[in-house]
């Protein structure tokens, strides 16, 4: 998978939270690099944040976001 999509990224936080991005980019079979720059973007629109290096949550914004994705 060259680009993730927000709706698979935020899935698997949503099922799994908090996740270290080694464990995203395994999970969503993506480059690291894919999934930090993804990660970063939807931290920037308040949709998951930073627990720590590396390791991210979806925020309530995030959950309602991937609500509104999945219909």
């Amino acid at each position: 998978m060259e680009r993730c999509s927000d709706r698979a990224l935020l899935a698997v936080l949503a099922e799994r939270e908090p996740v270290e991005m080694a464990s995203l980019a395994t999970a969503l079979e993506a480059h690291p690099v894919t999934i930090d720059q993804r990660c970063y973007e939807l931290q920037s629109d308040g949709h998951v944040c930073q627990v720590s290096g590396g390791v991210y949550e979806i925020t309530d914004a995030g959950r309602a976001y991937l609500e509104s994705l999945q219909e």
